[in-house]
């Protein structure tokens, strides 16, 4: 064979081709491989600031409160990833988390209503030591979708004076899931769900999904709540409480 005579369609070929290889070789990795998936210590995109916890808004209290303070610890803070306490559900009842502290009220109460429904009420017994309490709707309420519901959580601190009480305040929305979200949500592991939940920016289900892998992945629990400057309140632990009795309202 005869290659020299075949050096200059080599040459041509080789100045189209080199050009191609280079430019791939210059792409950026994230471009040519697939898209990494979000992760949670990245940051749940909350969209507004949580800024230093405005969490607890006394009822005009005329008296002393009924909180034990420690000035290294917040008051009573709803875990919510912003200041105005609002957040987003695909859950018809979904969970609640707020950091109560150490007090000398023995009685909590939740109220969630929406202007066009008739509301839930609910008392509770509170923990004897201070930590992280959940709370989850009965299923004989549930939010309707597309409805904005306020929520309140009190700390009762004396019966027979209510502007005592020491209580914090937010809203919620129920919003429908798509079938492809759906479908996506029971095909992944409760760590990708919580991804998913916290690309969509549904707070109450990012958090409970990590609440439970809590002691299998401590990390993702704290820098989930660091994102949204909870950080203080990461260390607490998660006490039994709040075993709900509802009345009609």
């Amino acid at each position: 064979m005869n290659l020299p005579k075949y050096f200059p369609y080599v040459r041509k070929l080789i100045s189209i081709i080199s050009p191609t290889l280079l430019i791939t070789s210059a792409l950026p990795t994230q471009l040519v491989a697939q898209p990494l998936p979000m992760k949670i210590s990245l940051e749940f995109p909350s969209g507004e600031s949580k800024g230093t916890p405005k969490s607890t808004l006394g009822g005009g209290r005329r008296g002393n409160s009924c909180l034990i303070r420690d000035k290294k610890k917040p008051s009573l803070t709803a875990l919510m990833p912003n200041r105005s306490n609002k957040s987003i559900t695909v859950s018809a009842t979904p969970e609640f988390y707020f950091y109560v502290p150490a007090s000398t009220a023995t009685t909590g109460e939740f109220v969630i209503r929406s202007g066009e429904e008739d509301g839930y009420e609910t008392t509770f017994q509170l923990p004897s030591k201070s930590g992280i309490v959940k709370l989850q709707l009965p299923s004989q309420f549930s939010l309707k979708t597309d409805l904005t519901y306020k929520w309140y959580f009190t700390i009762i601190c004396d019966d027979s004076d209510r502007s005592a009480d020491e209580y914090t305040q937010g809203t919620i929305e129920r919003t429908a899931i798509s079938t492809s979200l759906n479908k996506a949500l029971q095909q992944a592991t409760l760590l990708k769900q919580a991804e998913i939940y916290a690309q969509y920016k549904i707070w109450p289900e990012t958090l409970s999904k990590i609440v439970q892998l809590r002691t299998e992945k401590p990390n993702e629990w704290k820098e989930l709540l660091k994102s949204v400057n909870l950080e203080a309140i990461a260390e607490e632990q998660l006490v039994d409480c709040c075993q709900l009795s509802p009345k009609p309202k």
